[in-house]
């Protein structure tokens, strides 16, 4: 081997005793070990070989992102004097076009680092980087004694990246990995999308990145993968609605965006298509105030066991603990239930929709949170709501009214609107 490698012998003879045999890396024939060879192949090395690497904190949703890096190439902005100009990048050298990225305010406390979070990102970084280069099978597994923090004061760097979008692709956009290790990053667009009402402005920047479709071109088939992927995106903006007490909300939220959709993309919806969406319209109003009496339960509320009274419903009506009193005609379109209607209503959440809400307004009394006591008229608008579920029971009895596209969009607006009253008790 000296002559080979033309070093002296003594030296091969003290690497190997001092380095090669303590670490494993040869057995004590001077033969390679596993652990050897693994080196030699460019994996982790658990014993030795301390390489310094750079972590990453977001800044604005506080996770750690699963890249490291050994350097920090760069790019520098143009310098500019001009407020709310910084940063601006210089498209090419020859040119004076410049690029202004959108940035994402800094929110979250820089915290001391913790192993087990690097550790985690370290895993799937070289998890990333490895696939990417077509081996998926020699992934080693990273230990805590693989890793030590030094250093724990941050530096403030941001990173860059691009939104896209792809046609065939089920998200209508994707944020690229500023590593370039993969092309696209999840782990930036999911919190980016749950996020994105908070960043004013760059939902406009977004919808002037993607296409809007030409219905007319759309076959069925296409359309309707357009609007899931729409809605999909749509609710996961809506992130509270994930919670599995929420379940049924959510999907009944689901089917109105989406006929709402096939209603504003169909030039001559017919009364079927209008009456399916506010058939999907009350659904969801229903499933809205059974998940209230599920909060927020009604509790003993003295009511006659001798069958309906419209006087005694009105007077109860009246005197509901409510930010937004009940109209005189919402007391009346709510007075016909029967006091036995609205105890089932309350004990089995499995009665109609006026029957529900009238459980729901009774439990105003015994919560001082209840959502319904804090709406103002503006939010309230009982006499809409009340007229919404009429024209629902008219058209479920065949009455003959003849729905419009207008009326019928109008009223699923108003009860996704009514539903995201209450996202913030979600």
């Amino acid at each position: 081997m000296a002559e080979l490698l033309c070093l002296d012998e003594n030296l091969i003879a003290f690497i190997l005793a001092q380095e090669l045999l303590p670490n494993g890396w040869v057995d004590e024939h001077s033969r390679v070990t596993p652990a050897g060879q693994d080196l030699l192949s460019g994996g982790l090395d658990g014993k030795g070989m301390v390489t310094l690497q750079y972590a990453f904190r977001d800044g604005v949703f506080g996770q750690w992102l699963p890249r490291v890096s050994q350097d920090l190439p760069d790019i520098r902005p143009a310098d500019s004097e001009t407020p709310g100009r910084f940063p601006a990048f210089r498209e090419s050298r020859d040119e004076g076009r410049e690029v202004r990225p959108f940035v994402l305010p800094r929110r979250c406390k820089v915290l001391e680092p913790r192993k087990a979070d690097v550790l985690k990102a370290w895993q799937e970084g070289l998890r990333d980087a490895l696939r990417a280069g077509g081996d998926d099978e020699s992934i080693p597994e990273i230990q805590s004694e693989d890793l030590e923090i030094v250093g724990g004061e941050p530096s403030l760097a941001y990173v860059w990246c691009e939104l896209i979008h792809e046609p065939d692709d089920v998200h209508p956009w994707l944020v690229t990995d500023p590593w370039r290790i993969t092309p696209v990053a999840r782990w930036l667009r999911e919190p980016l999308q749950a996020g994105l009402h908070d960043f004013r402005g760059l939902e406009q920047v977004i919808q002037s990145l993607v296409p809007a479709a030409d219905e007319s071109a759309l076959t069925a088939q296409a359309l309707g993968a357009r609007i899931q992927r729409d809605v999909e995106a749509q609710l996961s903006v809506w992130s509270a609605l994930a919670h599995s007490d929420l379940v049924l909300l959510r999907e009944h939220l689901s089917r109105v965006l989406r006929q709402q959709a096939r209603v504003g993309a169909t030039p001559r919806p017919t009364q079927e298509e209008l009456g399916s969406l506010i058939q999907e319209c009350g659904s969801l109003l229903e499933a809205l105030v059974q998940w209230m009496l599920v909060r927020w339960p009604m509790r003993s509320v003295e009511l006659s066991r001798d069958g309906p009274s419209r006087d005694a419903a009105e007077q109860i009506l009246g005197q509901l603990p409510l930010r937004a009193a009940l109209p005189p005609e919402a007391r009346r379109m709510l007075a016909g239930q029967t006091f036995r209607g609205i105890r089932l209503a309350a004990e089995r959440r499995d009665r109609a929709f006026k029957a529900l809400l009238f459980a729901c307004l009774l439990a105003t009394h015994g919560h001082e949170d209840h959502p319904l006591r804090e709406l103002n008229d503006a939010q309230a608008q009982w006499d809409r709501l009340l007229t919404l579920i009429d024209t629902r029971n008219k058209g479920t009895h065949a009455s003959g009214q003849r729905l419009t596209s207008e009326a019928a969009l109008a009223a699923s607006e108003f009860a996704v609107a009514w539903t995201m009253t209450f996202y913030e008790k979600f």
